[in-house]
């Protein structure tokens, strides 16, 4: 069933070959659009969701696919998805502000789910030819050297890392980000979740707080940091899956001991 796995990072960087770089700093005006909430898309979105998605049904006939603009024309899509199938999720260009202003810190994101679970994510930079990749049991890789974060920096007080909120974030965690994000060593975050998730799996950053959890956004570099050896939860300390979008935050850390002890710092009264 995954004999053809060996071709999918082979295939994101042909896709960003043919629909991505061509139209990198060379957007016209009618090439960027918004999407009902505000969000920015591009026609480089698009063209290359909708490639990836044919690409990879050729590869692996009978799976279905979920990318991030496809739900944003059919919100629905995300409660129909079955798990009993091959699932993608895709994230065509994560950053696109980023790529719309033509700046390179930009990424596309793309995870594999079985029976509901994720067995394999990506995570390709199209300017730098950076590929992030892991499989579930088989550790967690950069351009192909192996990562291991489990003996990085494990105090609070020398770690550092990133805090994403976002506009409809739960009040209480706004509330309590703002009264404790102080107790901890901030950077700020680079406008792009894969590339903060590279720079978690390879020890750059040893913790995030994420509180928009949409699949695309999360599940291939959360499947990479674990990969890595670093620990991930949701804020109510429930393991973080596809259909976790609706909770109030992802945290991630090298381990589960600084996870804890993030935790304390950050979500007590």
């Amino acid at each position: 069933m995954f004999s053809n796995l060996d071709k999918v990072a082979v295939l994101l960087n042909e896709v960003a070959e043919q629909t991505i770089l061509p139209r990198f700093q060379n957007l016209s005006e009618g090439d960027v659009s918004y999407k009902e909430g505000g969000e920015t898309v591009t026609i480089a979105d698009t063209e290359t969701e909708e490639l990836i998605e044919k690409r990879l049904v050729n590869l692996f006939p009978g799976s279905q696919v979920i990318g991030e603009e496809k739900v944003a024309r059919s919100p629905g899509l995300l409660q129909k998805l079955d798990e009993r199938e091959l699932t993608w999720v895709i994230d065509p260009i994560d950053g696109t502000n980023n790529f719309a202003r033509g700046r390179g810190i930009f990424k596309t994101m793309l995870a594999l789910l079985y029976q509901g679970k994720t067995v394999a994510g990506w995570i390709f930079g199209p300017v730098h030819k950076d590929m992030l990749e892991a499989r579930s049991g088989e550790g967690a890789f950069l351009n192909g050297k192996k990562l291991n974060i489990t003996g990085a920096i494990n105090s609070l007080d020398q770690s550092v890392g990133t805090l994403h909120g976002s506009e409809d974030q739960d009040p209480v965690i706004r509330k309590s980000l703002e009264k404790n994000r102080s107790k901890l060593n901030t950077v700020k975050t680079l406008r792009c979740a894969g590339a903060d998730y590279e720079r978690l799996a390879t020890a750059k950053t040893q913790f995030a707080l994420f509180t928009r959890l949409m699949p695309w956004d999360h599940l291939p570099g959360e499947i990479i940091h674990r990969e890595a050896g670093g620990y991930g939860a949701c804020l109510d300390r429930t393991a973080y899956n596809y259909s976790a979008y609706n909770k109030q935050g992802l945290l991630l850390a090298s381990n589960e001991e600084l996870w804890n002890e993030i935790h304390h710092r950050l979500i007590r009264p």
